[in-house]
């Protein structure tokens, strides 16, 4: 079963690559169609183009329970359908031929379920559905076939950033990428940001990168001076998890229980965090910290977390927040950066 699926990988990826090549009008590039549960008849829906600066191209409205839209394409990219100024309904992958979409407006989980009708899309659709049926093995089959293709395409293009296993995997993908999509503006800044990235991210296979921690030093909620230095070459901790995260990002918030459970846990056996909030209010962060009782070293930057603004989110190269990694002190190395759950099951074993 398994060689069939990935037999199935294979054939789809090469019919899929030989038809973004293909020399169609941009008239006629592609067409999405699809019903629509949940939304009244007349309502507007937009196509946005996620590889070019979120550009609106196309547009349709809901028209009995269905909607047909033919977007101004000419290659191939990952589009988002939204209620025009309003929900988000699907993302899926512009390619040459018809895009089947079946949206359920008022189903959240709905969202995740991907589109049919074209090789790129076909593949996801599989995947996705592997993936909520616990199918983990023959999932990551998928994504595999998909990013260890000879020539990336959009979907490890749109994927890249989630299904990568490091930035170096994630580089390895673009270098591959067909040149159509090589030539996107913002792939050059991106292949920026994921070499940055290295530098603090666990060591590869092969790696001969040593991924040291980079000093930063913020107000505390005493108006104190703090730095991470100053933290990691504390002769009481082994190690510090830093936390980069802020008061508006609700997935901060819901992990703050963790936190406070990994803490409470490791604290007494040489574990410090180090809380880098990105919050542009320093009161309103100050009075969280207090009301929230949060025990461990806190700073805030105070620049909203923009990439713009924030050195700490270009040093680090951020993809958003939370972000939490490990350091371990004796030698300033980062040894974790991901979920709170892979990193409380290495204290468990690095704390016996």
């Amino acid at each position: 079963m398994k060689t069939k699926l990935l037999l199935f990988i294979a054939l789809s990826l090469m019919i899929g690559f030989s038809g973004c090549q293909s020399n169609q009008n941009q008239s006629d590039y592609c067409t999405v169609k699809g019903t629509v549960k949940g939304l009244n008849d007349g309502t507007k829906l937009e196509l946005l183009d996620a590889f070019n600066q979120w550009e609106v191209v196309g547009t349709g409205t809901v028209k009995k329970g269905a909607f047909e839209i033919h977007p101004d394409v000419s290659s191939p990219t990952h589009a988002y359908l939204y209620v025009r100024e309003g929900q988000q309904l699907k993302d899926f992958i512009l390619e040459p031929g018809t895009i089947l979409v079946e949206v359920d407006a008022n189903d959240e989980e709905d969202l995740g379920t991907g589109a049919k009708g074209t090789p790129s899309n076909e593949i996801d659709y599989k995947y996705l559905a592997l993936s909520r049926s616990g199918n983990q093995e023959a999932a990551q089959a998928i994504k595999d076939s998909v990013l260890n293709a000879e020539q990336t395409g959009a979907l490890a293009l749109a994927n890249i950033e989630y299904w990568c296993k490091s930035s170096a995997q994630a580089l390895g993908v673009l270098d591959r990428l067909s040149p159509e999509l090589a030539a996107l503006p913002y792939i050059d800044e991106l292949r920026k940001e994921l070499t940055q990235r290295i530098k603090t991210e666990p060591r590869t296979e092969g790696s001969d990168i040593i991924p040291l921690f980079i000093d930063m030093e913020y107000l505390d909620v005493n108006g104190k001076p703090v730095s991470l230095s100053s933290v990691v070459n504390d002769p009481n901790n082994r190690y510090v998890l830093v936390d980069f995260w802020a008061t508006w990002c609700t997935g901060c918030v819901e992990a703050i229980p963790q936190l406070k459970e990994i803490y409470a846990k490791y604290h007494e056996k040489g574990l410090e965090i180090y809380g880098l909030s990105v919050n542009s209010d320093r009161k309103l962060w100050e009075s969280f910290v207090e009301e929230r009782q949060l025990a461990w070293v806190n700073v805030c930057d105070g620049t909203g977390g923009s990439k713009e603004d924030s050195k700490v989110r270009q040093d680090y190269a951020l993809r958003g927040y939370p972000t939490t990694l490990l350091i371990d002190c004796q030698s300033g190395e980062v040894i974790a950066r991901g979920e709170l759950e892979e990193i409380d099951a290495m204290l468990a074993e690095l704390l016996k």
